[in-house]
């Protein structure tokens, strides 16, 4: 039996009192799914709200170009799906499948609405309730869907990663051949020409080889360190990407969908327009003949009343 501590953690039901709760606890049914069998398909009608006790639960959704399923989300023991189906009861958005044998906990939409029918003030909060996330959803919807991950990684940076990035900027440019071809010719100058009698790394440069062995050792690992953020970033703008893609593909369908109903709304009104016009010539055409079989028959006896005279 599901808790009333879990129900307050619902988003419809966290403003319920404990006696709403404690009657919401008794409404629920449990169901058991095998491995790879559907709880739900996108386009059913919604009818009912689950909660996993045990397993997992794969949530996806067509992808029309792609002809196949692409996976949105992965929900887990102790989450729920499906609570708006208690409300609008519209067809679902998504494909529920069970990727492991799973059990959850089902409440039907008819036992809900019995339930809020009876409790009309519990009704009025979660009205409340829902309409204040529909305002931030929207407003959420109202911002730009993709993210600067440059920005991001940037503010996440420490000294460190920051130092290292600076070294391999420079590393890897023109300014840092040209500063150290000239202090490698200083250097050999120097233990050539002014300190002949004293050179303090005299040929072959001993010490000029141990200090280039050092820097290229050290100059590595800090490249490379440069290069792993850069390969995060790149990884991370593919997600961002993929999400975006993935969500212009969903709003696509949406206004295909959307498309559809308003042409299926027309041509139904082009419809009923065609057959109240055809009804109207019909009972025209009617009106008509019975005009004209009254005027048939005035005409005959207009005839017979003159032969007679």
């Amino acid at each position: 039996m599901i808790s009333k501590e879990f129900l307050s953690k619902i988003p419809i039901f966290e403003k319920l009192s404990p006696a709403d709760h404690d009657v919401l606890a008794t409404l629920w049914q449990t169901r058991v799914l095998r491995s790879g069998q559907v709880l739900f398909r996108r386009g059913e009608v919604g009818n009912s709200m689950f909660v996993i006790e045990k397993g997992v639960i794969e949530i996806t959704v067509p992808i029309e170009k792609m002809k196949k399923d692409t996976r949105v989300s992965v929900l887990h023991e102790g989450e729920f799906l499906g609570e708006l189906s208690l409300i609008d009861g519209l067809p679902r958005t998504a494909t529920a499948t069970a990727m492991e044998e799973s059990e959850l906990l089902e409440m039907k939409r008819e036992d809900f609405m019995t339930f809020l029918m009876q409790r009309p003030a519990v009704a009025i909060a979660m009205t409340s309730e829902i309409g204040k996330r529909l305002r931030a959803t929207n407003e959420q919807v109202m911002q730009l869907a993709s993210k600067n991950v440059n920005v991001e990684i940037e503010e996440t940076l420490k000294f460190g990663d920051r130092v290292a990035d600076k070294v391999a900027e420079f590393g890897g440019s023109w300014s840092f051949i040209f500063s150290f071809l000239f202090f490698m010719a200083v250097w050999m100058t120097l233990n050539m020409v002014q300190l002949l009698s004293k050179p303090f790394d005299e040929y072959p440069f001993i010490l000029l080889n141990l200090l280039l062995s050092t820097i290229a050792a050290l100059q590595g690992p800090v490249i490379m360190m440069s290069q792993n953020r850069a390969s995060e970033k790149d990884r991370l703008k593919a997600d961002l990407d993929y999400q975006v893609n993935l969500k212009s593909e969903l709003m696509l369908q949406q206004l295909h969908a959307k498309f559809d109903e308003m042409r299926a709304t027309e041509l139904q009104t082009m419809q009923e327009v065609l057959e109240r016009n055809l009804a109207i010539l019909q009972r025209r055409i009617q009106e008509s003949e019975k005009e004209q079989s009254r005027l048939k028959l005035l005409d005959e006896d207009l005839h017979k009343k003159g032969r007679s005279r």
